[in-house]
């Protein structure tokens, strides 16, 4: 029986949605330009406000994508799973960061400079194409998720939240569904523009219903149709 093939800067890359179409010439100068390193949680990757002019990309763990209010209130705008590419606003605006990133599950992340992406940009036939439709797409989930949070309770928001994370970090699980990905109740409160004492009795009443439960930090869906239909 042959052995797995050995998980390199080149392997991530080529198992990327984003570079999945480019031959291996190109792979290679990219490889070349990125820079692989492990991360762990709690790892700040930069700050809302800082100079960074890096794009990442995550091969494996999870990030949050973070945002202060006006107010001083911290949301989550976003949480990428592996196999993610974000920072990429560096590339093509050269204003300081209106977010920050953060490491919730250890990994391995690979970082490209400002000027490389760049270059990558204007060398590879539709890549920049690629990068903008997923800018729009990410800034249209953000608009939705801030039409949620003026138009539905906190029940619903956290409905929807527990499904959408499903899409990316559930798996199979007894009957129902387990979350990989090990949020706390602040992280929920900041994904739903919430407090944590309300997400934690919003919780324990979905429990009740017999529509999710908890195994540690980690969320178990018993009933997803149900959980659904909280959602609207």
């Amino acid at each position: 029986m042959g052995s797995a093939p050995a998980r390199t800067k080149l392997w991530y890359l080529k198992n990327l949605d984003i570079f999945s179409h480019l031959r291996d010439k190109t792979l290679a100068m990219i490889d070349q330009v990125a820079v692989m390193r492990e991360v762990t949680k709690g790892e700040r990757l930069y700050l809302q406000g800082s100079a960074d002019k890096n794009v990442y990309i995550l091969k494996e763990g999870a990030v949050k994508i973070t945002k202060l209010t006006s107010n001083g209130k911290e949301i989550i705008l976003d949480i990428f799973k592996g196999g993610s590419i974000f920072g990429e606003m560096s590339a093509i605006d050269p204003r300081e960061r209106d977010e920050s990133a953060e490491v919730v599950e250890d990994g391995l992340i690979c970082t490209i400079n400002r000027e490389h992406f760049q270059d990558l940009m204007q060398a590879v036939p539709g890549l920049s194409i690629r990068i903008t439709k997923m800018i729009r797409f990410r800034l249209w989930k953000i608009e939705n998720r801030l039409l949620d949070l003026v138009y539905s309770s906190v029940e619903q928001r956290l409905a929807k939240t527990i499904v959408n994370l499903l899409d990316d970090f559930g798996i199979p699980h007894g009957d129902g569904y387990l979350l990989k990905i090990r949020l706390t109740h602040n992280d929920y409160a900041d994904l739903i523009a919430s407090t944590r004492e309300t997400v934690t009795a919003t919780f324990n009443k979905l429990k009740k219903k017999g529509l999710i439960d908890f195994e540690g930090k980690q969320v178990v869906v018993r009933d997803l149709e149900k959980l659904k239909n909280i959602m609207w």
